[in-house]
């Protein structure tokens, strides 16, 4: 199937994340279910739905099922910004995710009262061990139009996704450790695993907006590069 015989949603959690993706729609109709707001419309007369899926897994997992089932998308794509998990990560850097894990989902010891907590002993539970998979082949997709643009580094791997703003150095490079993950953002996981069910391809990706390990202050206005390149990719989907 073409480009032009698709529908693909487009998904982001913050106005900032979509607006200019919006901007670019012809033909523009706006749709609000529920409190999940919805744009249809073309660029270069490819069907794309752009989807606000406000921030957190939950609202990411509502809006992805209100999307598949009103829209019936070929493809989902969750894009953004997130947080770096690595040191050789810096703002403006993508990271293409091959697959992604729920980085907020663990069991914890038994403790009595008095003994405090220590999250660092805490396990891994069984949400947490459900790896949740991109179609291959927009990766390679994505990764090769990507590579085009020279001023961003493009990295391929584990997204880290849940309800969490990690700031704590330490709890950084553990997660690190535990999932091998490359950064970590609040919605990705629910796209993930309702793609995943319903066997539609999606992919996320996000483009780095801060490192906490390197102190790289919280950059939003980056999620307006990644968006002008992910138009320039639909003709090749």
């Amino acid at each position: 199937m073409k480009s032009k015989d698709k529908i693909i949603l487009i998904q982001g959690a913050m106005d900032i994340e979509i607006q200019c993706i919006i901007d670019l729609l012809h033909n523009r109709k706006n749709d609000k279910i529920l409190e999940y707001e919805f744009y249809e419309g073309t660029i270069n007369n490819i069907k794309v739905v752009v989807s606000k899926t406000l921030v957190g897994t939950i609202n990411a997992t509502i809006a992805t099922n209100i999307g598949i089932t009103n829209f019936n998308p070929d493809i989902v794509i969750n894009q953004g910004i997130a947080g770096a998990h690595k040191e050789n990560l810096h703002i403006g850097d993508i990271v293409i995710g091959e697959k992604c894990c729920n980085i907020n989902s663990y069991k914890m010891p038994i403790k009595p009262k008095g003994e405090g907590s220590n999250p660092f002993e805490w396990e891994l539970n069984k949400r947490a061990k459900e790896i949740k998979y991109a179609d291959s082949e927009l990766v390679d997709i994505f990764e090769q139009s990507f590579n085009n643009y020279s001023k961003n580094k493009i990295y391929k791997g584990i997204l880290g996704s849940g309800d969490v703003f990690n700031r704590e150095y330490d709890r950084i490079i553990w997660i690190n450790k535990i999932f091998n993950n490359l950064c970590e953002d609040m919605e990705s996981i629910g796209t993930y695993s309702v793609c995943n069910k319903f066997k539609i391809p999606c992919i996320g990706i996000r483009i780095i907006s801060n490192n906490e390990l390197l102190l790289e202050e919280l950059n939003k206005e980056k999620a307006v590069e990644l968006q002008k390149m992910l138009v320039d990719t639909l003709n090749g989907l």
